[in-house]
């Protein structure tokens, strides 16, 4: 019984590697001829998937944790001093007032929401359409922030480092083999969104990047959590915005129907 906790450590980390790749090779495919065929509720369906197993996952993996008695140092969800965590809090939170700030420019220029609409292109399938797909979006980008910070910047930043290098907090003293797992860490989250396509792969890597240093740096997940959740709400919420703006009459009538 002592080694279930290891155990289901490894299976984790091999799932984290895999089902990227189940995920491009059949069930992203599969996902788009429903939506290429009209299906009724498919992204809506598809976006509950995502809610469903993201949470299931992520929690199997907290009451492991909790049944093994580790430390949630470890995981970077404890207690750390209200001036450290309100420092990178307000940062996380600048971020968040930039992309405000960005939605709110792109959307007040027709030009910039042309050029935005044909490089949506890729994500349209994830993009909410509806007010119900964008509202069931908001618990998407909620999920996606806290469970995958807690699954890839905690834990498996966390379970790389056991083999690179010990994990220390940044100020106990500076740790290679810890950077080498932040990085590592970042790759393996890239390669998650391998089924959007190659160009997103080297472009998600650097978003984790980001987000490990300023959970790392912190202490904390939180502020990675704020900064995540912020970034894919405010890709839906713009998304949305552009997929239900009509184009510009010179475009033409057909051009102007939003397709799916």
């Amino acid at each position: 019984m002592k080694h279930i906790p290891e155990v289901f450590n490894a299976v984790l980390f091999a799932l984290l590697l895999v089902l990227p790749l189940v995920e491009a090779r059949w069930s992203w495919p599969r996902y788009l001829k429903k939506v290429a065929s009209g299906v009724h509720g498919a992204r809506t369906h598809h976006f509950g998937k995502l809610i469903f197993w993201e949470w299931a996952i992520t929690l199997a993996f907290l009451a492991c944790w909790m049944w093994s008695g580790r430390s949630w140092a470890s995981l970077m969800v404890n207690h750390v001093s209200p001036i450290q965590s309100a420092m990178f809090l307000v940062y996380a939170g600048l971020m968040v007032l930039v992309l405000w700030r960005q939605r709110r420019g792109i959307l007040a220029r027709p030009a910039a929401v042309e050029r935005l609409r044909k490089r949506l292109d890729f994500a349209k399938p994830l993009l909410p359409h509806t007010a119900a797909e964008r509202r069931l979006f908001w618990a998407v980008s909620a999920t996606a922030g806290i469970c995958e910070e807690t699954l890839y910047r905690g834990f498996l930043t966390w379970y790389i480092a056991g083999w690179t290098g010990t994990w220390n907090a940044p100020w106990a003293g500076p740790s290679t083999g810890v950077w080498t797992a932040i990085v590592l860490s970042s790759l393996i989250f890239g390669l998650g969104h391998f089924y959007l396509g190659v160009k997103q792969v080297p472009r998600t890597a650097l978003v984790g990047l980001v987000l490990a240093s300023l959970a790392y740096l912190s202490g904390s997940l939180w502020p990675s959590i704020v900064l995540h959740v912020a970034i894919d709400w405010n890709s839906g919420e713009l998304g949305f915005a552009i997929l239900n703006r009509q184009r510009p009459a010179t475009l033409g009538a057909d051009d102007s129907a939003l397709t799916t």
